[in-house]
């Protein structure tokens, strides 16, 4: 990213709050103005103050002016920081709100591709990086080139021979700034990536502690951790070392500029006692906002890192959502018609699929590991588009829907329940909570039996239940899903052995309230434990992506085929 694209992007988030970003600056404007006007003042005083003749109320005077200077100094400079503060925060949140927007607009192929960690890493530190540049780089610039501007144009009135020989330095400080530019903006990259996939080590080694001790994984993910951690060091020793370089070289400069001053002013000048302080102060003055310039190269490659990193994501493509037409009132009538499919790794998963179901069928998908049954749930979800061939709804291409509206229509209970940390009204009334009554809820928690153990919980159905349900059993997490989908009340049901976390006789209840829930539904059942599909109308059995059989139970066991010998096998062993 090159700084006329990254200052355009940064523009936009910047341009709501120009008002500010003014009034800013010209706060700094006065605190330098006035900070930049001490080296006078103390000259003025060692020559006024500290001469044969010391007069009190000049005396009083100069102490006020130099109080009142450094006060009113103080003061332009703590409001102009406190306003740079909150246009930084607010950029923050707004680049976050943009990107958990886009986050939840990605389609389900981004996060196949992109690990978690990677991408928290964009919304938690990538952001902030970008932050800097909107507020304390830019306010250290204004500050520190209006002082370089004023204190510089002090010299030269003071002793322009003497400032324009000091000015022959200047070449060398930029050499070395460009010099850096380049090898600060890599190293900042990799530490951009690096600090991802570190996010992305600590969410995985979080969510699975239970399993890393079981299989005494704890050395295999330390040495991960550390080799990690080793190179982030290694690439942020890389840019300071940069950085030490650059105010270690103007350091030297600066020393010889202050040296020449003090030998030149004191001989061949012959300057009084007030005017070398006065052009000492000024020059000592120029340091640190000096090496602040330098500097500045450092969190600004870094900024521009994380802006490539950033708003690469604001920058993805979305779900395709082409569709106009509004899907309501599903009759639940579904059709697959020579649909061909495969992911992004260019592997077929999916071959000339033809399947048609009726409303209110149950339909189930059985086969083994790989064999289709998930992708074709997701195809019909619209989470990826066939390569070929058509999947229709009532009769109507599924991409001519818009996706919301088809997405409505469905409702999903996986065997990996999935359950956020909020309450367990918010889980049953997921994406309903400011529509669904308190009434539909707990009809929801009594038809799938979740209703019994929410009226223990401490606070009953506003009980928070932790990171992903982490305060619950593995059952009741389980029935807490159906009830979600049960509250949804679509006439597209997708049941993925729903009952597989319940012990066998809850799975009765639950199996029952499964069955009243499938009423009037069109259901699609993915089966692993063939003993929950007999009663299916139909059973389609897949293979390496083809449809091989269907047919009810007894006509599949009465064939002798694939689903004859898996049931077979499933009961024996």
């Amino acid at each position: 990213m090159q700084y006329k694209q990254f200052f355009s992007r940064l523009f936009f988030y910047l341009k709501a709050h120009i008002g500010k970003l003014v009034f800013t600056s010209v706060m700094m404007m006065f605190a330098t103005a006035l900070e930049s006007s001490i080296p006078e003042i103390t000259g003025r005083i060692v020559d006024d103050l500290f001469s044969a003749e010391r007069d009190q109320k000049n005396a009083l005077i100069y102490a006020l002016v130099l109080f009142g200077v450094i006060v009113l100094s103080s003061i332009f400079a703590m409001t102009s920081m406190a306003a740079s503060s909150w246009v930084s925060n607010k950029v923050i949140m707004d680049l976050r709100v943009d990107m958990f927007a886009k986050l939840l607009r990605l389609p389900k192929s981004y996060f196949d591709e992109h690990p978690t960690g990677k991408t928290l890493s964009k919304l938690t530190f990538d952001v902030e990086q970008i932050a800097a540049a909107a507020s304390s780089i830019w306010l250290d610039f204004i500050k520190s080139s209006m002082t370089v501007i004023i204190l510089t144009g002090y010299l030269f009135y003071k002793n322009w021979q003497l400032s324009l020989a000091l000015l022959i330095l200047l070449p060398l400080v930029f050499l070395a700034v460009k010099l850096s530019s380049n090898r600060m903006r890599s190293s900042s990259k990799k530490v951009q990536n690096s600090m991802g996939r570190m996010t992305h080590l600590l969410d995985e080694n979080i969510s699975g502690s239970s399993l890393v001790k079981i299989y005494h994984a704890q050395g295999q993910e330390s040495k991960k951790f550390n080799d990690l951690i080793k190179s982030i060091r290694q690439q942020r020793f890389k840019i300071d070392m940069t950085g030490a370089f650059n105010t270690g070289f103007v350091n030297i400069l600066i020393g010889l500029s202050l040296g020449s001053v003090v030998y030149f002013s004191s001989t061949l000048l012959e300057m009084s006692a007030g005017e070398f302080l006065s052009f000492f102060t000024a020059m000592a003055m120029l340091v640190k906002p000096a090496k602040s310039l330098v500097n500045i190269n450092k969190p600004l490659q870094t900024a521009m890192a994380a802006g490539e990193s950033v708003f690469g994501l604001i920058d993805e493509d979305e779900e395709n959502n082409d569709g106009t037409q509004q899907l309501k009132g599903s009759r639940g009538a579904i059709k697959f018609k020579d649909v061909s499919f495969g992911y992004s790794d260019g592997a077929t998963v999916l071959k000339h699929i033809n399947l048609s179901i009726e409303p209110g069928e149950t339909v189930a998908l059985v086969g083994s590991t790989g064999s289709g049954k998930t992708t074709i749930i997701q195809l019909l979800a619209n989470f990826y588009s066939p390569n070929s061939g058509v999947i229709t709804i009532d009769g109507t291409d599924i991409s001519k829907f818009e996706v919301d509206s088809l997405r409505s229509q469905i409702a999903f209970v996986d065997q990996n329940v999935r359950l956020f940390n909020d309450t367990v009204k918010g889980n049953i009334a997921l994406g309903q909570i400011d529509t669904m009554s308190d009434a539909q809820i707990q009809h929801a928690a009594k038809v799938s039996n979740a209703y019994e153990f929410i009226q223990e919980l401490s606070d009953q159905f506003d009980t928070e239940i932790g990171e992903d349900g982490t305060k619950l059993s593995g059952g009741q997490r389980q029935r807490l899903a159906i009830a979600r989908a049960i509250a949804k009340d679509s006439p597209i049901l997708i049941l993925d052995e729903a009952t597989s976390a319940l012990d066998s006789a809850t799975e009765k209840q639950v199996q029952a309230a499964i069955d009243e829930m499938q009423k009037d539904r069109t259901t699609i059942i993915i089966a692993h434990r063939l003993s929950t599909i007999q009663k299916a109308d139909r059973i389609v059995v897949l293979s390496r992506g083809e449809i091989i059989e269907q047919g009810s139970h007894q006509d599949l066991i009465d064939a002798k085929g694939e689903y004859a010998s898996l049931y077979k096998h499933q009961f024996e062993s």
